[in-house]
């Protein structure tokens, strides 16, 4: 009897969840219309939600939601604080466009600053990190030495020997009298559990989560600080790429050694990477910091470089980091070289990689031969036939997993950072680049991408399109929904 009143019941349940889902994916068809995105990712989110009402709500919710509901005033108000308080205690000039180089140089100084509120620099020494071991001993030998303050931020952290090293590293700075924050995503760190954190808290490490995961849905996975930020006594900095984990020591199984770039840097541009620390701790915190205890009155010249920090996010519309990388497209004269391991480019920066091949631009780009993560890797695998067709000489890195996000244009200016080349780094994440004038940093930066793609197989036009049709299936299945990664 109770068997036949579950067979009843299961078709009824079933028609109920049905017609709920029908009205919560309905529901949200006006929220998708009002966020002004690309037709495309527009019409693509529609239709998941009318085909597919219980997966596409549920994915909305995660995904799709991509402006931080903040309160604006507030932010404006702390940065607009932070920015008089360290203008206030410091006097150095800004880079001005007539001691760069090239119109090209000029042009990308200018969009950085016109897009963010912070200021290009020069005077800074720039040191190039492409292997972790030497990565993390220049890291830890600069927590050792810190003397004031250790800033820091990443987007992952890993329980294991290298993100426990790390900890350690903080631990040890906090209990002989360093002031040592740490800001840590929310998604990207949700791993790290109590036991990682106590002994922080024990030695007095301040400790803040950017937007924690209270709940996947209530909470989306967008909106992540995919910033990686190290700030050492307000005069010495790091930034890049790398976040702090095994693989990048090639100690991870199951992945071969993951290949990133990171950036030393000593000057006053470390100072423009605090700011952006003290806005993001600001925000995730709500802790004052004095900007005048971090920011020293004088900062001496370590070098010759010129950089502008360039950030972008989710509570902004400018997409500051996407434009720079579009006229370092467009602009260059002679050549370009494109690492990035997740690409899925818009209709922009396609049309500008397309151009600048077809008028002689020797531009180059390395991807992963495999990913961690699979549909933008098929995703972004689309895009090669309309790329080799144009001429863009295009590698994929064997070894491991490249991770680096560099741009290196005409052998003058460079770009480093934490931005992968497609639309959740341009969009939806918070992100930092480091926008450099200096040759030596691009001589360095183009020997290390020209070593990545010696051990990189060279796609081939007619090689490529002889692929299996098994794969194009997945391409296509993968590209259907790119506007949505």
């Amino acid at each position: 009897m109770l068997s036949y009143e579950l067979h009843r019941l299961l078709p009824l349940t079933g028609r109920v969840l049905g017609i709920f889902f029908w009205c919560v994916a309905l529901a949200l068809v006006p929220f998708v219309l009002v966020r002004r995105k690309e037709p495309s990712a527009t019409i693509a989110w529609i239709l998941v939600l009318v085909f597919l009402p219980a997966l596409g709500a549920i994915l909305f919710l995660m995904f799709g939601r991509d402006r931080v509901r903040w309160p604006a005033k507030r932010k404006r108000a702390l940065d607009a604080v932070v920015r008089a308080q360290v203008a206030a205690s410091r006097g150095e000039a800004e880079a001005s466009p007539a001691t760069l180089d090239s119109a090209l140089e000029r042009a990308l100084f200018r969009i950085g600053g016109r897009l963010t509120h912070l200021r290009a620099t020069g005077g800074n020494r720039v040191e190039v990190l492409v292997d972790g071991n030497s990565t993390y001993d220049r890291i830890g030998a600069a927590i050792d030495g810190a003397r004031h303050h250790v800033h820091a931020q990443f987007y992952l952290i890993r329980d294991d020997a290298t993100g426990r090293w790390f900890r350690d590293r903080l631990v040890a700075a906090a209990k002989r009298g360093v002031v040592v924050r740490l800001l840590m995503d929310g998604y990207g760190c949700f791993a790290l559990g109590a036991a990682w954190r106590r002994p922080l808290r024990k030695a007095g490490v301040h400790v803040g989560v950017f937007l924690p995961m209270r709940s996947v849905l209530l909470q989306p996975v967008n909106l992540r600080n995919h910033r990686k930020i190290v700030v050492v006594d307000g005069q010495m900095a790091f930034t890049g790429g790398f976040n702090v984990g095994d693989e990048y020591r090639g100690q991870m199984r199951g992945v071969g050694v993951w290949k990133d770039v990171h950036l030393r840097i000593e000057g006053p541009a470390a100072g423009e990477l605090q700011k952006v620390f003290f806005q993001d701790w600001a925000y995730a915190t709500s802790e004052p910091i004095d900007p005048a205890e971090y920011f020293p009155k004088e900062v001496q010249s370590y070098g010759e470089a010129a950089i502008a920090v360039v950030t972008s996010g989710p509570d902004t519309r400018s997409e500051a980091i996407h434009r720079l990388f579009f006229e370092a497209i467009v602009g260059a004269e002679r050549e370009v070289l494109v690492t990035t391991p997740y690409f899925v480019p818009d209709e922009s920066l396609m049309v500008a990689m397309e151009v600048a091949a077809i008028r002689g631009v020797d531009l180059k780009l390395l991807l992963p031969a495999r990913s961690n993560h699979r549909v933008t890797f098929h995703a972004g695998r689309s895009f090669y036939a309309q790329l080799l067709e144009a001429g863009v000489d295009l590698c994929e890195y064997v070894p491991g997993m490249v991770h680096a996000k560099t741009l290196v244009a005409d052998r003058s200016v460079s770009l480093v950072g934490s931005a992968n080349m497609d639309l959740r780094s341009f969009r939806l994440n918070f992100e930092v680049h480091t926008l450099v004038h200096d040759a030596a940093t691009a001589t360095t930066l183009g020997e290390a991408f020209h070593a990545d793609a010696a051990d990189s197989r060279r796609v081939e036009l007619d090689g490529w399109r002889q692929r299996a049709w098994m794969l194009r299936v997945k391409e296509g299945a993968a590209r259907l929904v790119s506007p949505l990664l």
